[in-house]
């Protein structure tokens, strides 16, 4: 209970000093607007009103109907609507407008996270300077998240909120062959990692492609990924950053010199077979020839236990700094990383 008791503190001293580091944005002016297509489309009772509601946003809309869900692809209202009918008062897609409702008829939370979020960002990044539109939809499990360009030629964000309905949707029955339905994946499709969501579109075109195909090379890209993510979203625990469960996020913690030891006495720093490094770095129910407690991507956590390392002997390194380091042996080796045993 002690050690238990310990490594809990540990864990709310890391998240309160990541919170107290944080620089003020509070000056920096940002109103995410968000556009609640799937409250429009709810209820629907002619051709008409579905062309006025098709006028306000035509981009979104042709994606929608065209590609999102497929239904229409032609240019005739009343097909249209005829189509759009039919999906609507499928019994699943009308459950699913049901659901949605009741979890997310009110969005402030979310929208004050993505402010947030975004205030970050152009702090970090100030040529970051247009914040899309974000719409809300359903998609019927089709997309998850998306980027598309709006009638303003912007970039704008579609987010699906019935693929952020864990845990009161068993995804798992959605496609039970499907492994991105797996409940390793899914157990982070909720409220809480909708603005870590959007915040990794940002931060996967910022970091760029991985510098070298070796599991050294991945961690360090995939710790920089994990690091500036946490960055934008201080007040996010560690948890969500790394998408583990509390209870994976404080085993990673207590076994951080036992996973560096392993990858070491393995010697797979070097090795760039993806199969036999791929779920130490991307998705994965558990880290293989680690004990059962090891989550997937455990070479992550290490990777970002580096980059925390670097920043912490080289404090005047700027992120856009920490990016352009694209030597990880040179990296590793000047943040003088060691796991406490």
């Amino acid at each position: 209970m002690v050690r238990y008791f310990a490594l809990l503190l540990l864990i709310v001293n890391f998240y309160a000093c990541r919170q107290s580091h944080a620089p003020d944005v509070s000056g920096i002016s940002v109103d995410t607007q968000f556009i609640r297509t799937e409250q429009a489309l709810s209820d629907v009772a002619s051709s008409d009103a579905l062309q006025e509601i098709y006028k306000k946003h035509p981009a979104f809309y042709k994606l929608y109907f065209n590609d999102i869900t497929g239904i229409y692809g032609g240019s005739n209202p009343d097909s249209l609507y005829l189509a759009y009918s039919g999906f609507r008062n499928d019994t699943v897609v009308n459950d699913l407008f049901n659901r949605v409702h009741k979890r997310y008829a009110n969005i402030d939370i979310i929208k004050k996270d993505v402010d947030q979020m975004f205030r970050y960002l152009k702090y970090y990044f100030p040529d970051k300077t247009d914040v899309p539109d974000v719409y809300t939809l359903i998609s019927d499990f089709a997309y998850q998240m998306f980027i598309f360009e709006d009638d303003h030629q912007k970039d704008a964000i579609g987010i699906s909120l019935d693929m952020f309905m864990s845990p009161d949707i068993p995804y798992k029955m959605v496609s039970p062959d499907n492994t991105n339905f797996s409940d390793y994946i899914t157990r982070s499709w909720n409220q809480d990692h909708i603005s870590k969501k959007i915040a990794d579109i940002y931060v996967a075109d910022i970091v760029g492609e991985p510098h070298g195909h070796r599991l050294l090379d991945l961690m360090i890209h995939n710790g920089k990924a994990l690091y500036i993510t946490s960055q934008l979203l201080p007040e996010k625990h560690d948890s969500i950053i790394h998408e583990y469960t509390g209870a994976q996020m404080q085993w990673c913690y207590d076994n951080e010199f036992q996973m560096w030891t392993f990858f070491l006495d393995q010697k797979l720093f070097y090795e760039s077979n993806l199969n036999k490094i791929g779920k130490y770095v991307y998705p994965a129910p558990k880290s293989p020839d680690m004990p059962s407690d090891a989550p997937g991507r455990t070479a992550n956590f290490i990777g970002w236990r580096i980059i925390q390392s670097y920043m912490e002997r080289y404090p005047e390194t700027t992120i856009e700094q920490l990016i352009n380091l694209t030597d990880s042996q040179k990296l590793l080796d000047k943040s003088k990383y060691k796991p406490k045993k």
